[in-house]
Formats: structure tokens, sequence, C-alpha cells
């Protein structure tokens, strides 16, 4: 059992699956004295010291230093160490595939996060140093990648992702390390002071050009309720002590873009394949964080998955309520957009229909009402928005009861 959870609480940490026999299980045996301390976490590895100067050097020449990161935030002490340095040397930073926040989204240095869409990400184009830090996925070659030329350095727990069939990044050095403490190291390097702020005018204008197009699909729509206006709504009304799930699938990078989050540990996602995640990841994090107010994001395809008879079932046994919005475009539009991402001239993208949609669909709130006793809205109109939100917080702060909002968006 203890070393199971030295290798759980050591990087890359993660699960651990321990089987025990059941003849063995079941034996009387001596009780056994054992030091935890002798099975603490393997310490963090740091960068070598050819590693922090060969950084150093090029940081100290680079025009536009980028980080590129999708995981470091899952580390409070990474998170601020990013911040810190990224705002001492005027580095850029953008998300790849995130699945927590790595860097406060209302700095001025924040590029935004890119979710493998079909472009070439302008921020990394124009980078002559790449810092990749606790990232699997961290570009799609294919379709956007740093310039020609651009330095690239990664930092990881796992650079080699032994895991991973398919992985390569032509980074200059690849270094096994742990991103709080790399960072720490990096953080104290010196900074000629005319150099870090044209670097941060430059990182700031991109900043506040991407803020005014993500304002723009903010304006509450003469039609059906907008994805972007709908989480714009939630930023505006959740209030403080927030924990954000994001399943949103074809919508992660909307709830990513428009939430604005800016603390450590305010939103998760699942980083897996799989679908179905946000049900039962609410449930376990309100009963470690009962205090907290517990929101997930979720598609609705992923909302079935999510198997919400039984998860709401759980809600109301054990006390545990929570708040799920679901986008309901009434199909499957993330297979969709995978077809005709790979056969863009094949015969789905001339099929009248893929057989991808469900309309009408099941009353997916009245699912959590039946099975949990939870408060069940179903929202068409975005005059309705408002206060639906406000009675489903009531609902989850007030009534201790979890809350579903059936969220109709544009048809798929």
């Amino acid at each position: 059992m203890h070393r199971a959870l030295q290798f759980a609480n050591s990087e890359p940490k993660g699960p651990v699956y321990l089987m025990g026999a059941r003849e063995v299980m079941e034996e009387e045996i001596p009780q056994a004295a054992v030091d935890p301390t002798q099975y603490r976490a393997i310490e963090p590895a740091a960068l070598p010291a050819s590693g922090v100067v060969s950084v150093a050097a090029v940081l100290a020449a680079a025009a536009r230093p980028l980080v590129v990161t999708s995981y470091s935030g899952r580390s409070g002490a990474a998170f601020s160490a990013l911040t810190e340095f990224c705002r001492k040397h005027g580095v850029g930073v953008l998300e790849s595939v995130p699945t927590y926040l790595n860097f406060p989204h209302t700095d001025e240095l924040y590029q935004g996060n890119q979710w493998n869409q079909p472009v070439q990400n302008e921020a990394l184009a124009s980078a002559d140093l790449v810092l990749v830090i606790d990232s699997d996925v961290p570009w799609i070659p294919a379709v956007s990648r740093p310039a020609v030329g651009a330095t690239i350095f990664q930092i990881d727990a796992d650079p080699l992702k032994e895991q991973m069939p398919l992985f390569h990044v032509a980074a200059t050095r690849v270094f096994r390390a742990d991103a709080a403490t790399a960072l720490a190291q990096l953080v104290d390097l010196p900074a000629d002071e005319a150099r870090v702020e044209e670097r941060r005018s430059h990182w700031a204008a991109l900043h506040r050009a991407r803020l005014v197009r993500l304002e723009a699909l903010e304006t509450e729509p003469a039609g059906e309720i907008s994805p972007e206006y709908l989480v714009a709504r939630v930023r505006e009304m959740a209030g403080e002590d927030i924990l954000f799930l994001n399943e949103g699938i074809s919508n992660y990078h909307t709830v990513f873009n428009h939430l604005r989050l800016a603390e450590a540990g305010s939103i998760f996602a699942s980083g897996g394949g799989s679908l179905g995640w946000n049900g039962g990841a609410a449930f376990g994090v309100k009963l470690a964080g009962p205090d907290k107010t517990v929101i997930a994001l979720t598609g609705d395809g992923s909302y079935m998955f999510s198997a919400p008879s039984s998860v709401h079932w759980m809600a109301r046994q054990y006390g545990a309520p929570f708040l799920q919005i679901i986008f309901n475009n009434r199909g499957w539009k993330s297979p969709k957009l995978s077809a005709l991402a790979v056969h863009p001239s094949g015969y789905a993208s001339r099929a009248e229909s893929l057989d991808m949609a469900f309309d009408p669909p099941p009353d997916y709130a009245g699912i959590a009402v039946a099975a949990g006793g939870a408060l069940g809205l179903t929202v068409k109109e975005p005059g309705e928005l408002d206060n639906a939100l406000r009675a489903a917080l009531r609902a989850v702060r007030e009534e201790g009861r979890a809350a579903v909002l059936d969220v109709w968006v544009a048809k798929l």
C-alpha cells in the first residue's frame, strides 16, 4: 500500500492499480510495523546547470519567447512559478488542450488556448523561443507549428511520453524536470528591462485584440442561445468559490475562453480520450470540496455518457449537490467535425445527414429530477437564461440539491 502511494505521489503522478488475491487478503497475519517516512514521494527533479545556462542564453536574445503548456497548473506551485517567470521576462503563454488553469487568463501575456483546430496559431508562428512545459500534444505539425528556426526546449516530468506510441517534439534540448522546480531556477535569470518591455507590449497587443474578438461573441443573441453567451452569463452570475469542470467537447475552447479565470485550481478537464467524465467528477469534487460551488459544463452526449441517473442518485444520497449545464445541440457535433477534418471532400462532406442528430432529444433535466430530486430546467430562449441560472445556483447553495440546466444552443 505504501509503495503504491509512493508511485501515485511521484512524478508523473497518477492512479495506481493495486490488486490482492482474495485468498491472500483473507489470511490473518501479525500486524507489520511500517514507517511511512520511508515511502515519501521521489524528490522533484531540477534542470541541470548546463540546461539553465542553455535556456538563459537563448532567452536573453529572444524577441518573442513563448511558453506552451497543458497541465503545469495541476501544481499550485508551478502555476505561481510560471506566472512569476513570464511576468519578469515578458514571456507569452499559450495553452494547448489544457486540462487545468495554467496561467491567469486575465493577464496581458496570455495568448489563449488551442484545441487542435485546423488553423495555424498566430502566437506560435511568431515565437522565436518556445518552452514546452508539461504538454503531451503542444501542437499538431500538419496544421500549426512554430516557425522554422525557432529554438525549442522541452521540460516535462515524462518528456519521452513512454506510454504514447507516437510522439516527437523537435527540441534543441529535452529535460526531465518538475515544472515548479525548473521555473524557480529560471525566474532569477537576469532580464533586460527594455527588451522585456518590448516583449510585454507585443503580447499585450495580441491579448487585447483577442479579448475584443471574444467580447463580440458574448452579446445577447436575437435568436438561439450561443455557447459564448451562455458561458459569459455563467461567468457573470456564478460568484466566488466556484470549481468548474469542463467537458464541453466541441465547446471546450468556448468554456476556457469566456470564463476568463485567474486562480489556480479553478477549472479541471478530464485529460482522457473518452467521454462521460463530468458527472462522476462533479460528484467527487463536491465531496472533496463541500464548501465550493461545483459547476460542470458538458455536451449533451457526454452528459448521457456520465450515467446521470446514477450520478444524481449519489448526489442526493451523499449530500453532494452540484450544477450541470448542458450545451444541447441535439446531436454529435464532435464526430461530425472529426469526419470532415479527415475527409473534407469525401462522402461525409456531401451527405445531407450523417445520422448524428437526435431531435427531439431526451429529457435530460427530467432524468436528474427523477433519479435525484434535482432541480431540472430546460432553457431555449436567451431571455430565460439568467432566471434559470439564479434558480439553479439557489438550489445548489441554499436548498442542498443538485441542478441541471438543459440549454438549447444552435442545432447540429
